[in-house]
């Protein structure tokens, strides 16, 4: 099993959120970073801020729908859109800092369309 944040399109309500299979929902949490609308979908890149999302524990055997959904392919992580990386979370209701795999953009990012609270749910809630 591992522990991936996920904090776009793969958090539930969304179009990817059913690649996550029976992943056992550990809570909401919270990442350092940067977050970008990218045309339909986030982007987290290293940063001095704080993204929102959640934990998930998934079977191993998910990570090849999940990379290939992220256009991460590990054998080429340089070509690659995002790159699975670990970072720390933070559960909001314990506080806990806890590992995980997260997708990080691998792009430069255009800064006019930073997402200042970090938080893609509430932001594409906002544009529909």
């Amino acid at each position: 099993m591992k522990r991936i944040f996920v904090y776009g399109l793969l958090r539930p309500g969304f179009e990817g959120a059913g690649l996550l299979g029976d992943a056992r929902p550990l809570g909401a949490a919270t990442t350092s970073g940067l977050l970008y609308d990218l045309g339909g979908y986030p982007g987290l890149v290293p940063g001095d801020g704080v993204v929102h999302g959640e934990i998930c524990a998934v079977d191993d055997t998910r990570l090849p729908a999940l990379d290939a959904f992220e256009d991460y392919n590990p054998a080429d992580p340089a070509g690659s859109l995002y790159i699975r990386t670990t970072v720390m979370a933070w559960l909001v209701a314990s506080g806990e800092a806890i590992p995980v795999q997260a997708y990080r953009y691998n792009r430069p990012v255009p800064e006019h369309a930073w997402i200042p609270d970090g938080d893609y749910a509430r932001y594409a809630a906002g544009r529909g």
